[in-house]
């Protein structure tokens, strides 16, 4: 899940670079400035690239100390030539010179002719780093390997990042776990104890090979274990039977039927999607359910980290493409910003439940995604724009359509890229909806869209006075805006919320 998660991530945000003017036109500079500001708000990779069609890299986020050519790597050319996403070989990388895998996604230029390839590179020790939890869960003194079919390790738990890219130093059980899809053998550790190894073949999204999954652990520790758990589970089966032999079925019901029903209840909330589901751990009773129950407990706050974590990682993700498409459009400083916090707090003053203005956010941040297909010569026009230039840059929520919908994630924060150019009167686009036909969030965008338009200085006009855009947006109530959001909207300017909102919105 961790590797499908990484590489959906990583298609859309090489998809999204390659689409800016200064990608494909390979501006050194400014190419290098963008994959820079990227990086720094990607941690999960260490490098990112772009290479022209001789493989020649010519941008980079890391500084270039020396000419650099990947021509021959396997992600280079399976990207250009098939012009598809592709995942590289396990290998020595050439600009950070560390074990990494590099992902590659095929650059265009106008025509639609590929010119190049954009790359990021996944640091191995990086990649461990998403294994390293599993280090409390594993039995006191195990270790866990992750090896190639060369025997090359990939991950090892705990504190085993040196020995990442290197020979696994296991040799003889490395060499059983190749022929073997599975097995168990003992073999004599690295410290020169008796130890006892379980290995298993496992697929992987992001290596080209199935990978060897090795659990070791000292015999002696593993016999103590053994014997631990059948003493305390001879004592537990004592227990239970002198329990059962004088007992009542009252007690019985207080004390274990309670809890099996409390953990139950959490299993099943649980596969609803509740995380915050807990097993309320009872004064009296077995000891096992409880230490059951407490086990769930975990076991639901690791998924709700886990949840949380993905969660910050696809916002990071989107926060990054909002300052791409700022860096893009020269026209106004903060514009997408401004807009996402004040259409948050019109959201808020409409009554729409915080788990759903967590979609808004979003959508109002990509709110322009769809412009990454339009070509600058209509972007950054001073001039007014001709019929058939309109009818391009009318085409952006389709673009942003197109781009968001394949990622089920961002379907809920669609309204906005798609819808926030629909007008209550039916005449906006691009589908021409009506009134309510338009979803609510897209009302509310449009309205703190154009306000912040008219309020700051374009190429082709100077910023109007707050007065003056105030006049604007009560004459277009009915007409482009949904009358109810336009006074909500105004009872926010009215008040001193508005400085709660954004600083940089003052009476001018």
């Amino acid at each position: 899940m961790q590797e499908a998660d990484l590489l959906d991530g990583t298609r859309q945000l090489l998809l999204a670079t390659s689409l800016l003017t200064e990608i494909r036109e390979y501006e050194k500079g400014e190419c290098s400035q963008i994959l820079s500001t990227l990086l720094d708000n990607n941690n999960r990779y260490v490098n990112l690239g772009v290479a022209n069609a001789k493989g020649e890299v010519v941008c980079s986020a890391l500084p270039l100390t020396e000419k650099v050519n990947i021509a021959d790597r396997q992600y280079f050319i399976k990207a250009f030539t098939s012009q598809e996403f592709s995942i590289g070989a396990f290998q020595q990388e050439r600009i950070t010179h560390r074990p990494a895998i590099n992902l590659g996604y095929p650059v265009y230029d106008n025509t639609g002719k590929p010119t190049g390839v954009i790359f990021a590179t996944l640091d191995l020790n990086r990649f461990a780093q998403l294994e390293e939890r599993l280090s409390s869960k594993l039995p006191a003194g195990a270790i866990l390997t992750k090896v190639d079919r060369n025997g090359i390790v990939v991950v090892r738990v705990p504190n085993g990042e040196n020995l990442i890219g290197s020979q696994a130093p296991e040799t003889s059980v490395v060499a059983e776990a190749l022929k073997a899809n599975e097995g168990v053998v003992q073999a004599t550790g690295i410290d020169g104890r008796p130890w006892v190894y379980a290995f298993v073949t496992i697929k992987s999204n992001i290596f080209h090979d199935d990978l060897h999954l090795i659990l070791g652990q000292p015999q002696e520790t593993l016999l103590a274990n053994a014997n631990h758990v059948f003493n305390r589970n001879l004592v537990i089966m004592i227990a239970v039977g002198i329990f059962l032999l004088t007992s009542t079925w009252y007690i019985f019901d207080l004390s274990f039927m309670r809890q099996i029903r409390s953990l139950l209840h959490v299993t099943q909330s649980l596969t609803k999607g509740d995380l915050e589901a807990r097993y309320s751990h009872l004064p009296y009773g077995a000891s096992e359910i409880n230490h059951l129950g407490v086990s769930f407990n975990q076991m639901a706050i690791s998924l709700e980290q886990r949840q949380r974590d993905l969660l910050e990682a696809y916002d990071t993700t989107i926060e990054g493409w909002s300052r791409a498409l700022d860096l893009r459009d020269k026209e106004t400083e903060g514009h997408t910003l401004r807009v996402t916090e004040m259409t948050v707090a019109l959201a808020r003053k409409a009554g729409i439940p915080e788990n759903e203005i967590v979609h808004i956010r979003r959508g109002a941040l990509l709110h322009d995604i769809g412009k990454m297909g339009i070509p600058d010569s209509i972007l950054l026009k001073p001039d007014k724009l001709t019929v058939d230039e309109w009818a391009i840059m009318r085409k952006h929520p389709m673009f942003a359509y197109e781009l968001l919908y394949p990622i089920e994630f961002l379907r809920p924060a669609l309204s906005i890229p798609y819808c926030h150019h629909e007008k209550w009167d039916g005449t906006g686009y691009p589908q021409g909806l009506k009134g309510e036909q338009i979803p609510l969030p897209a009302r509310l965008f449009a309205v703190v869209d154009v306000w912040d338009a008219l309020s700051y200085d374009r190429p082709y006009r100077k910023a109007w006075s707050q007065e003056l855009v105030i006049k604007h947006i009560r004459a277009q109530s009915g007409i482009h805006f949904d009358p109810e959001v336009v006074e909500m909207f105004l009872q926010i300017l009215s008040h001193d919320e508005q400085g709660a909102i954004c600083d940089d919105h003052k009476v001018r």
